[in-house]
């Protein structure tokens, strides 16, 4: 993917209008007050069932769900940590990769994805930066339908530093 087709935006990635939305999630896809999600606390029902019928995931994969009521038409559910909320720089790119590459499957054209790892690390900000950027540019679009993707970033810090990342990369 070329950089001038990725963009950082403050905000969360429920706030996104895209395609698909990415959402760094525990690998059991259980959603509970004290597990991180990137879509919050508040999720769809639907999106819930969806992810109870699948079940537990590989750490590192992905799996698509409809987007119940947020302004999208899926859901890619990232499975970068497990049930102990601990990501690695391993499982945070895979994830990321698997989630761009459900996307290409299921045809999204747009990408809404959310600091993967930032809230379930402790790796730096400047490097979480580099990882995602750096596979999000790896990303082949001659086989994808993946065109734009657009980082959702909760603070003007993080906005800066993967800004600046983004320059250099």
């Amino acid at each position: 993917m070329n950089k001038d087709h990725i963009h950082l935006k403050l905000g969360t990635v429920r706030e996104a209008s895209a395609d698909a939305i990415v959402s760094e999630i525990n690998n059991d896809l259980i959603f509970a007050p004290e597990a991180h999600c990137s879509l919050g606390t508040e999720v769809d029902t639907d999106i819930i069932r969806q992810c109870l019928a699948i079940g537990k995931l590989d750490l590192g994969d992905a799996v698509v769900t409809d987007a119940g009521d947020l302004d999208a038409r899926w859901v890619i559910h990232a499975a970068s940590m497990n049930y102990d909320q601990v990501s690695s720089e391993e499982s945070i790119v895979n994830s990321l990769r698997a989630s761009l590459q459900r996307a290409a499957e299921i045809g999204a054209r747009t990408v809404a994805i959310p600091p993967i790892g930032m809230a379930t690390s402790n790796i730096p900000i400047k490097r979480v930066s580099e990882l995602l950027l750096s596979e999000v540019l790896r990303h082949d679009t001659r086989e994808s339908t993946v065109e734009e993707v657009t980082f959702f970033l909760p603070d003007r810090n993080m906005m800066r530093v993967f800004d600046e990342c983004l320059k250099q990369v």
